[in-house]
């Protein structure tokens, strides 16, 4: 399979997927899931033992903010109509100075929303966990009393303010994980 080509746009990320039988071992089904102006990245499939499950994922685009996003996969029809995660719809854009400086690259920082996917089987449910952008974040605020002069608690990176209140984010990063129970 080559790189699927959505329209519009040029080359998008997309996911494969493929379903194989493991009694034979063999692939029966296979497919992409793709949308033209968006990036699906780091898929992660739960499936019950009925052949059903649901595929989580993160959602980025020409006009989205990175989202948390699943579609139902089905060892019959494979993979169904996506959607975003309810609440996991993205707040706002990579903020540009939080995330991890590459080794390779040390003037450029790496965003790191969509790394971490999981889905696990309970029942005839599937837990799924995906990254998105849950709030939005200045650097005044994400210095909290360190840049703006205050004293008190280091909310350092939380974006807690120099109010000194709770934070709404890691220090590191501005992604969230939004976990959803979804029965396929």
């Amino acid at each position: 399979m080559g790189v699927p080509k959505w329209g519009g746009g040029g080359q998008r990320a997309g996911i494969a997927w493929y379903i194989v039988n493991p009694a034979t071992p063999k692939v029966i089904l296979s497919g992409y899931l793709g949308a033209s102006g968006h990036d699906f990245t780091y898929p992660a499939i739960g499936v019950t033992p009925s052949g059903r499950g649901v595929m989580a994922f993160t959602d980025t685009g020409d006009a989205t903010y990175p989202s948390a996003a699943y579609a139902p996969i089905d060892a019959s029809v494979g993979a169904g109509a996506w959607a975003d995660v309810p609440g996991g719809t993205g707040a706002a854009a990579d903020d540009g100075f939080t995330g991890y400086r590459q080794q390779v690259f040390p003037n450029r920082i790496r965003t790191r929303w969509g790394d971490y996917g999981a889905a696990a089987v309970d029942g005839n449910s599937v837990w799924i966990a995906s990254e998105y952008i849950a709030n939005a974040c200045g650097y005044t605020d994400w210095g909290g009393p360190f840049f703006a002069g205050g004293t008190g608690d280091n909310l350092l990176g939380t974006c807690g303010g120099a109010s000194h209140g709770p934070g709404v984010r890691t220090a590191l990063a501005n992604w969230s994980t939004r976990i959803s129970k979804l029965t396929p």
